[in-house]
Parts: C-alpha cells; structure tokens; sequence
C-alpha cells in the first residue's frame, strides 16, 4: 500500500517519469493538459501522486514540522519501491517544481533527469503566510489579489485539506543550492512567454550543473498545456543518457 494516492498512464512498460503537480491543484491537471497522451505517445509510463492534502491524498497530513517538499520527496520514493520503479524521470510543476527538486536530490542515484515548468528561483507561493492565514480561518483578511486568489483556488476544491496546503504556502522551500548544484543529471527548464518567472528562469538554470532553458508559448498555467512544451519535455525525456 502506497502513502500517497497515485494514478498511472502511459506506456507503463516504457522509462519512467514520475509527475508532480501545483499547489491547490491535483494529478488530473497532467491529464487534462495532454501531457500523459504525449508521454504515451512518446512510450513512456507516467506516475502521478496527488500530493499530501490534495485530492485523493488530502488525508495524508504532513509532520507539524516538516519541510513540505522534503518529506513529500522521501514519501513518493517510498511508493515507488513499492510500486516497482527504480530508475525515474521528475517532472515537477509551477509549485510542484519544489517537491520535484527535492525528489531529484534524494535520488542522485535512480534519477535520469529533471524538468521544472514555470518556475524560478524565488518562492512560488511569495504572499505564503496571508496564503496560510486565509485558510486557515475564513474571517482573516487577505488583501493582496494574488493571495486572495490562491485562497480562492484552493477553497474550490472541496477534498483539499486546508491546513495542509497552508503549512504548503507557509513551509514549502526550494532545497538547498549547492545540493542542486551536486545533481549531475539533466535538467530542463521550461517557461511561458507570458509567465512572469521569465525573466528569473535563467537564475534557477545556473544553480544546476547540466541545465538548459526553453520558452513556450503561454503564461504560467497555460504554458503547461502547450503542445510545445509537452513536445519539448518528452524529446527531451527520450534523448540518450
């Protein structure tokens, strides 16, 4: 039995690629989006968690102290021996981006390579705390529109566990430079026209040891349904070691 929830895709028999989601958001969003006919197409197995709190994990709760990205990472390597995959592909999403990079560095060892979309190198969720403050209890003010927005998105969905995505917003950190830096693997960093980490991007690229940088069309949400970027991820995926 696996700690998360999971749903599988794909060409299972082919490479792995394991698939992390935003914030607030849950493993359909790869589906909805075209990512797991692309990776199908392209004869890979996709491996999708809904991460602890959201969706059909939003009763897996995270330690009061722990790291969100960090615990999420040991837990998803915990299901994947279970689940039989040994060497995997991490692809990680706006903030799933963070969990995704913790997985890599956990992995130095099982991970064949790395893709971070629409992301950089700052916090992804920046107003975090009045995130966390208007989740946790409804009469809080949330002034800024962003927060009020992800307040908003996360409250839609009625199975999320709303403390949980608060500890998220508050806790969740990108793991610690010179580890990204020791990851040898490659990595690939995709970026909407439009998505204003853009101009950032190149920042979290020099973290990396092996890493490149490509635009798609779209903007932070759309650019992950773009027929470019899945088209770019998968070449990228299936590309010799």
């Amino acid at each position: 039995m696996t700690i998360l929830a999971w749903q599988r895709g794909g060409e299972l028999t082919g490479p792995a690629a394991v698939l992390v989601h935003d914030w607030a958001a849950d493993a359909s969003r790869w589906q909805d989006t075209g990512w797991i006919a692309g990776l199908e197409a392209a004869g890979l197995a996709a491996y999708v968690p809904d991460l602890p709190g959201h969706g059909e994990s939003a009763d897996v709760l995270l330690p009061p102290d722990a790291e969100p990205g960090a615990w999420t990472a040991a837990a998803i390597l915990n299901d994947l021996a279970r689940l039989g995959v040994t060497t995997f592909a991490a692809v990680g999403h706006a903030a799933g981006c963070l969990p995704a990079a913790h997985l890599a560095v956990r992995a130095l060892d099982r991970l064949s390579r790395l893709v971070l979309v629409g992301c950089d190198d700052r916090a992804v969720l920046p107003d975090g705390a009045e995130v966390a403050a208007g989740l946790r209890d409804p009469a809080a003010s949330v002034w800024r529109p962003e927060a009020a927005a992800a307040v908003a998105r996360a409250r839609a969905d009625r199975r999320h566990h709303l403390p949980t995505l608060a500890q998220w917003a508050e806790r969740a950190t990108w793991p610690a430079a010179p580890r990204l830096g020791a990851l040898r693997s490659p990595t690939l960093l995709a970026v909407g026209r439009n998505d204003d980490h853009r101009d950032r991007a190149p920042r979290l690229a020099a973290l990396f040891h092996d890493a490149r940088l490509v635009t798609v069309p779209g903007d932070r949400d759309s650019a992950l349904a773009s027929a470019e970027v899945v088209a770019a991820v998968t070449a990228f995926l299936r590309e010799p070691a």
